[in-house]
């Protein structure tokens, strides 16, 4: 028993350590077997991320105003993941715009040189989650403000997990990528268990709230892996990325797209 809680909190630090910024223990084991298994607990870095982001809007907006509260969250939030979800999300924009056959595109995302496309995209993603988040602070009172966010980057990121366990992975075996040690097909074992993480804060969330932001969520997830499926017939680390910044965002638009039709009240 003692030896199972120690291996799952040496796969909740290697999630952490892979996916975030946040310390860990210097004694911590990584091999490719546990950066796969910790898969799992992506949602949990989700959970930190979203706590942390949304604590800064709710505790700065009385000193500092949304407008300033909001752009220090989603730069806290930067900071803790060092724009890795981000970063995917403008190496598709690159991929996708510049790219006309699958080896193209795979090659384009490779290149750590940002593009007009990705330029464009990234600022395009970053205006609209401001204009979300600022009109979501004016449309909710905190205490719903800090559970959508806390289950949106939840939620966003096993959405990526869904796309991990539903496609496969196109890099070629001998190409050095980050996202290689995760990307070893998922069982669902442990699909379910990730979704645990999501469980929490959606338990939380009123019922109207939590529909719009998971149908939102599964229709992303939907198009954008049928996109991947048919464009690079299957996905890549920077693709995960994307997945889980358009999620995040479609969350928000369509949680205030209800409350401004007042299909929630």
């Amino acid at each position: 028993m003692i030896e199972r809680a120690k291996h799952e909190m040496n796969l909740v630090f290697n999630a952490l350590s892979f996916f975030s910024r946040i310390p860990v223990p210097k004694n911590v084991r990584y091999s490719g077997q546990s950066l796969s298994q910790c898969v799992a607990y992506f949602p949990l870095v989700g959970w930190i991320v979203g706590l942390v982001s949304a604590g800064l809007i709710v505790l700065l907006m009385p000193i500092l105003g949304a407008p300033l509260a909001i752009l220090l969250s989603m730069a806290a939030s930067c900071w803790l993941t060092g724009a890795f979800h981000e970063d995917g999300f403008a190496d598709c924009c690159d991929g996708f715009g510049g790219g006309y056959t699958p080896e193209q595109m795979l090659r384009i995302m490779k290149d750590s040189r940002l593009g007009t496309y990705g330029v464009l995209g990234l600022c395009s993603i970053l205006a609209i989650k401001f204009s979300a988040l600022l009109s979501l602070s004016q449309a909710l009172v905190s205490t719903d403000l800090l559970l959508v966010l806390w289950l949106a980057h939840s939620l966003s990121r096993f959405s990526a997990v869904l796309i991990i366990w539903k496609l496969d992975y196109v890099r070629e075996p001998s190409e050095p990528s980050k996202a290689k040690a995760v990307a070893q097909s998922i069982g669902s074992k442990e699909l379910l268990f990730a979704l645990f993480w999501v469980a929490v804060p959606a338990a939380l969330l009123e019922l109207n709230m939590l529909a719009f932001a998971v149908l939102s969520c599964l229709l992303v997830t939907l198009l954008w892996a049928r996109y991947l499926k048919l464009k690079l017939a299957g996905y890549t680390g920077d693709t995960l990325g994307a997945q889980q910044q358009l999620s995040e965002v479609a969350i928000y638009i369509s949680l205030l797209a209800a409350i401004n039709t007042g299909l929630i009240l």
